[in-house]
């Protein structure tokens, strides 16, 4: 019972506060990832034109489209050249130059 009706608080609060429907607060508190549960509040909170969940979720989406664009590297494609080393960490054994500080770098691994 208890668990219930932190449930229905739950639900009421952010059906007050993002002025959501209940199947959007549902749909809100339900969502899988808490880390994008996180994120979809703040879209709720900074955009006052963004009044359903799956605006929310769309806007999310679009803005992870953006910044995964925008990392993209020319450099990229020629990371198949390079030789990582320990699949466990990452590291790249036997280091790289890198283009931004022109100098060489060498890492070791870190397991």
């Amino acid at each position: 019972m208890p668990k219930d009706h932190a449930r229905k608080s739950a639900l009421a609060a952010i059906k007050s506060t993002y002025k959501l429907t209940h199947t959007d607060a549902i749909a809100l508190l339900d969502h899988p990832d808490k880390g994008e549960r996180i994120l979809l509040r703040d879209i709720f909170e900074g955009n006052e034109d963004i009044t359903t969940y799956k605006a929310a979720v769309d806007l999310l989406a679009q803005r992870r489209s953006a910044a995964d664009s925008a990392d993209t590297d020319e450099h990229d494609e020629h990371l198949a050249d390079f030789d990582f080393g320990c699949e466990a960490c990452g590291y790249v054994v036997e280091g790289f130059h890198c283009c931004d500080c022109d100098a060489d770098h060498e890492y070791a691994c870190a397991c």
